[in-house]
């Protein structure tokens, strides 16, 4: 059973200056990505006990290279995995955007079915491939993870730990997820789900009236 998670995105990626589309998209970080990577692994390094955490990584680019980052601070290693990547945009993957929304497909309903690009995902078919996922890591007996991933990833990722799982809940429920923000899950002794941080990007403010703080 999962007890704890730290969620983090990865860092700033180049395909986000490039006016390309994300999701399959195998885009590295941007120099700016890395040095928001570099300042998470600080944080996470000061803040976690990282030797009773496992590490779970996208294996896309952009996640793989935000992971290392972490691993040159703990010590520790880390799994790639593919169940982790981000929503699948099919034929769209390495198209300019506005390639892309040549090729869109326009909304259809149930909205939840709904497959923007051919050979791609529907929102429901992702949140079945990352449930799925997390049942699996639930069932191995690890306690403690730090998942490293994508912005619907992670929403699909606390939907999964709150149980929200109806067509209304993922229809409706959203989170703001920035790059190299923390979202910390914890489950309480009675059982409970409890989200302790979501969307956080303290550690990555300069601004004296934003100090850094721990997410312990």
């Amino acid at each position: 059973m999962i007890n704890e998670l730290i969620l983090l995105r990865h860092g700033e990626s180049q395909h986000m200056l490039d006016g390309v589309v994300g999701g399959w998209t195998d885009s590295a970080l941007t120099p700016h990505g890395v040095n928001q990577a570099k300042q998470t692994a600080d944080h996470l390094a000061t803040f976690v006990p990282a030797h009773v955490f496992q590490i779970f990584t996208s294996d896309l680019t952009r996640a793989v290279q935000t992971a290392q980052w972490l691993t040159a601070k703990t010590g520790k290693t880390f799994v790639q995995a593919r169940q982790l990547r981000e929503l699948n945009n099919g034929v769209a993957k390495d198209l300019s955007k506005a390639e892309a929304q040549k090729i869109w497909i326009s909304p259809t309903e149930p909205i939840l079915d709904w497959i923007p690009y051919a050979q791609g995902e529907s929102w429901r078919m992702l949140y079945s491939r990352i449930a799925t996922y997390m049942e699996y890591l639930a069932s191995a007996n690890i306690e403690k993870l730090i998942l490293i991933s994508h912005a619907n990833s992670i929403v699909c990722i606390i939907n999964w730990w709150l149980g929200l799982s109806s067509d209304t809940h993922l229809q409706n429920i959203m989170y703001d997820i920035r790059p190299c923000s923390l979202t910390h899950l914890r489950r309480e002794k009675d059982g409970s789900s409890r989200v302790e941080k979501l969307n956080d990007i303290s550690h990555l403010m300069k601004d004296p009236r934003f100090p850094t703080k721990g997410i312990f």
